[in-house]
């Protein structure tokens, strides 16, 4: 069983530029990264999402029920986008048993889908077919996160195919600055630094990123990302594209395929 990684952009607006016909480069981007996962025709076991939309206080959660339902978790955009897709309560309770096994509190929870998944899965699995396992983001427990990562990178998983681990390429959404119309004047090389970081560093190391800068871009997993992706072991990613504006910034950047269980440090 193969493992791929993505870091995807997730705001609504994207749907917004795709249903009016707009050009817009990340839509371009996404369309690339599509064809390449879908080129060789190998399936698509399941699609593990890292949410900053489910985040939970000391415990990280698994949705494990066979049938999850979107949630409208945004507004004033002019779309709106149900995604129900099926789950898999199967590969839920073997992320479980292997937090468990690592001392890490854990426990079965209900959220299903919200725009920081299906946003992207709108792009990547159109049908809605693919089964999805959400898990939450816990909060000030970075070390849970690391060894979520390492879990997934061991899990097993029977049959052929391949597990996307999905989590959310918005890394700067400072709705503060968004709201006033500020300019964050380090955005730039905020986002250079985290360029260079996925793509470039044999290592990713989340405690690379100022502090400072961290706060004003305001992202909103608190780059919890990069500690999942510290865990898993994966680093030197591609990055298919990213954008900024306002406040924000957001990336496309996969990592894999590699067998589970196999150094993970290779870009998709």
């Amino acid at each position: 069983m193969e493992l791929v990684t993505l870091l995807a952009p997730h705001t609504p607006d994207l749907l917004g530029s795709y249903h009016s016909g707009t050009r817009r480069a990340l839509l371009d981007s996404y369309r690339a990264f599509h064809s390449w996962l879908t080129k060789d025709r190998i399936p698509l076991r399941a699609i593990i999402a890292f949410s900053p939309g489910w985040q939970t206080r000391n415990i990280l959660l698994v949705d494990d029920r066979p049938e999850l339902e979107s949630s409208v978790d945004y507004s004033g955009f002019g779309v709106e986008l149900r995604f129900d897709p099926p789950g898999d309560p199967l590969i839920a309770g073997r992320i479980r048993d292997g937090l468990r096994q690592a001392g890490i509190p854990c426990g079965s929870g209900i959220h299903g889908i919200d725009h920081g998944v299906s946003v992207p899965l709108f792009f990547l699995d159109p049908g809605g077919d693919t089964p999805v396992v959400p898990v939450s983001q816990p909060l000030n427990q970075t070390r849970y996160v690391r060894v979520l990562g390492e879990t997934l990178r061991n899990l097993k998983v029977d049959g052929h195919g391949r597990i996307l681990v999905l989590m959310s390429g918005v890394l700067a959404q400072n709705e503060k600055i968004m709201a006033k119309g500020i300019q964050n004047d380090q955005l730039d090389a905020y986002a250079s630094l985290l360029i260079r970081i996925l793509t470039e560093d044999p290592v990713i190391d989340p405690l690379s990123v100022p502090r400072e800068w961290v706060d004003r871009a305001d992202p909103p997993g608190r780059l919890r990302e990069l500690h999942l992706l510290s865990g898993l072991g994966v680093s030197r990613g591609r990055l298919w594209g990213w954008e900024r504006a306002l406040g924000v910034a957001q990336f496309l950047v996969g990592f894999g395929p590699v067998e589970m269980g196999e150094n993970l440090r290779t870009g998709a």
